[in-house]
């Protein structure tokens, strides 16, 4: 008889244990909050010319598992970001003209997951122009802040410009203090090999120059080279 009641306490024991832990695991499952999808953009138009003139107006699909987005609007001139918070799908923030700007939406929920989408340029004119400069030049390779060892080294970079039909020329600056010394003039494609044999922190920049003779910087990008 004793041997019957130590066995129902163990068996009892056992279902207790076995309840117990599909509990957490339920819980567990329902705190598993999932990653939110990136926001495909709409409007304005990648690389296109903005003419609203009070406010532009950005729009983006709405992605699933998202609760609310962040739009940032960077003025690609002085590098000045704006960062407005909406749960909408779109949103008018009021922008100074006559500047190129760019713009990116994070995704966001609960979670500590975010996803970003694409980033797309526009040009604010407030008014058609005849000519528009270039988008400020994306720096490629090497990437900010990369170590490289000394050697052959491949600078690359990519640009655009609302006005298919321009030509283009770049000047490349690269030195050791602050990207001040032109090594290229006139230089007409985005990718250049250039020998590099001492070490140190090396910064450089693009100038980017349309056949109309209006430019843009690509601000600077530093990478540093090791023996």
């Amino acid at each position: 008889m004793k041997n019957i009641i130590i066995k129902s306490f163990l068996i009892i024991s056992l279902l207790l244990i076995s309840c117990s832990g599909g509990n957490d695991n339920s819980i567990s499952e329902e705190n598993n909050i999932p990653e939110p999808e990136g926001a495909i953009l709409s409007k304005p138009a990648n690389n296109s010319e903005c003419l609203e003139v009070e406010a532009v107006q950005f729009e983006w699909n709405t992605s699933k598992n998202t609760t609310s987005y962040d739009i940032e609007v960077k003025n690609l001139s002085n590098d000045i970001t704006i960062t407005q918070t909406t749960t909408s799908n779109s949103v008018e923030i009021s922008l100074e003209k006559g500047f190129p700007y760019s713009w990116q939406i994070i995704s966001k929920n609960e979670g500590s997951v975010t996803k970003t989408s694409s980033t797309w340029k526009f040009y604010l004119s407030g008014t058609p122009l005849k000519n528009h400069a270039p988008f400020p030049a994306e720096i490629i390779t090497p990437k900010p802040g990369e170590t490289i060892i000394k050697g052959n080294i491949e600078l690359s970079w990519t640009f655009s410009d609302i006005d298919s039909s321009d030509t283009h020329t770049f000047e490349i600056y690269l030195d050791n203090q602050n990207a001040s010394t032109k090594i290229e003039s006139d230089y007409s494609t985005t990718k250049k090999s250039i020998s590099l044999n001492q070490s140190g922190t090396y910064y450089w920049r693009i100038v980017t120059k349309d056949n109309h003779g209006s430019t843009s910087n690509s601000g600077i990008s530093s990478f540093i080279i090791i023996d």
